[in-house]
């Protein structure tokens, strides 16, 4: 890792709490996982202008998910009666995540945006006016340590690939169907399992976006200005939609 890359790591204080909270902040039990050197990242007015991070391109993207830790069989068995009854399928219980790669000659840069209950992603009025909380996050030549961004519980720390579904001639379908890809880590002890240089983890990109165009991405979200609802305006419409705004 570069000098000024560990001294942007080493300034942010608890940021393995700070990524974990996005979406259930009661739960983070996970940071003994990480190494203190090789945290995520916030991206912040500094970061986006750092020298470091001015000539990386990400190329890959692609969608992570993680069993909700609400997910237990009380609720998985609510969800298989109304599936049997119902001609509408409720949706997997699962958090979603973007995420993007870089490629640093042999290793990668991974750039992770969730959306989840308690978040709102402001306006450009808003951020103009009262600034912006809602922030993502960069890791640094770690698969594991990105994947662990997703986990905010150390009983359940399975982190696996979501991958479109595609028509006949190889396209991805309009809806952004998804379903269950290579699995990143597994439980217990949040394993890495995954091969960092696997293609099949990732969809490329057809335009190199930097990371300013990512971060701003977010804020063209379907997402933004309203609040979290689930299954209207959750984790996985604001994953699906930073999916299709990549391309």
């Amino acid at each position: 890792m570069s000098e000024s890359a560990k001294k942007l790591s080493k300034s942010s204080k608890d940021l393995v709490h700070a990524a974990a909270e996005v979406f259930s902040p009661a739960e983070v039990q996970v940071e003994e996982f990480f190494d203190e050197d090789n945290r995520p990242i916030w991206i912040d007015s500094v970061l986006l202008n750092s020298v470091a991070y001015c000539c990386i391109r990400f190329t890959s993207k692609g969608i992570w998910g993680i069993k909700l830790q609400a997910s237990n069989d009380t609720t998985e068995g609510i969800r298989y009666g109304w599936n049997c009854l119902s001609p509408t399928p409720l949706p997997p219980i699962e958090h979603m995540a973007f995420v993007a790669r870089a490629s640093l000659g042999q290793e990668y840069i991974y750039f992770i945006a969730q959306f989840g209950r308690g978040d709102y992603i402001p306006t450009e009025e808003e951020r103009r006016n009262d600034g912006n909380k809602f922030k993502a996050v960069v890791v640094e030549r770690n698969l594991r340590h990105a994947a662990l961004c997703l986990v905010t519980n150390k009983d359940q720390t399975e982190v696996w690939v979501k991958q479109p579904v595609l028509d006949g001639e190889g396209n991805i379908l309009r809806d952004l169907e998804m379903v269950d890809g290579p699995k990143i880590l597994v439980h217990p002890g949040a394993s890495l399992v995954a091969d960092e240089h696997d293609p099949s983890l990732w969809t490329e990109m057809n335009n190199h976006l930097t990371l300013p165009q990512l971060n701003e991405m977010m804020f063209a979200t379907s997402n933004v200005g309203k609040k979290y609802q689930a299954m209207t305006n959750d984790c996985q419409t604001f994953a699906k939609s930073m999916f299709k705004l990549a391309s």
